[in-house]
């Protein structure tokens, strides 16, 4: 027989289903109103947890690093005139160059 916490478990899931639109309506109503108070929790918990998440990036990069270039050697392919579009309005000058 399934505990009890399995049953809340599903009846939490059911709910959310149900009713995601407005629970997501809320939470970014909340994130709007408190901008503040979670922009200083967010760089509380970054700052207590730099080394581990810079070992995780670290981690995530070098197991994916061919398939990263891929995607970005792709994204360059399909998307070259908007780029070299882009380039020219820049007003930053290329690295290397003074």
């Amino acid at each position: 027989m399934p505990s009890k916490d399995y049953y809340q478990a599903h009846k939490a899931k059911a709910y959310y289903q149900a009713n995601k639109e407005r629970i997501a309506a809320r939470a970014k109503a909340y994130r709007r109103a408190n901008k503040e108070k979670l922009d200083a929790r967010s760089k509380a918990y970054y700052q207590a947890n730099r080394e581990r998440l810079a070992a995780r990036a670290r981690a995530y990069y070098h197991a994916n690093k061919e398939e990263m270039a891929a995607r970005a050697k792709a994204y360059r392919r399909a998307n070259k005139e908007r780029m070299a579009a882009k380039a020219k309005q820049s007003t930053r000058r290329p690295r290397g160059q003074s």
